[in-house]
């Protein structure tokens, strides 16, 4: 249902241009993460610069122990819910038919 990520960068502390091959692109601010469980890692190094795309899951991942699935960035992106996407989705499959 959600297209496929294909690159990231991070733009600042805490933001990631993301680019789908929908053609949708933008940028994601993830900082209501930083700081917390996991995403303390961040910090560390500058790991959140070594962000990547990874090939199997198409997850954005900075290591082995922290990744990120890019449907929810995709709908901040969009500024949509998922309600919404699934509504929008469903107009233009009856808008097609």
């Amino acid at each position: 249902m959600f297209p496929k990520l294909v690159t990231v960068q991070p733009t600042s502390q805490y933001k990631l241009h993301l680019h789908f091959d929908d053609g949708t692109e933008g940028v994601a601010d993830v900082s209501h993460l930083a700081g917390r469980g996991v995403f303390r890692q961040w910090d560390n190094n500058d790991l959140f610069f070594q962000v990547k795309i990874d090939p199997e899951t198409n997850a954005l991942v900075w290591n082995e122990m922290l990744d990120l699935d890019p449907d929810n960035l995709f709908l901040q992106i969009k500024g949509l819910t998922f309600e919404q996407l699934k509504s929008l989705r469903k107009q233009s499959a009856h808008a097609a038919d």
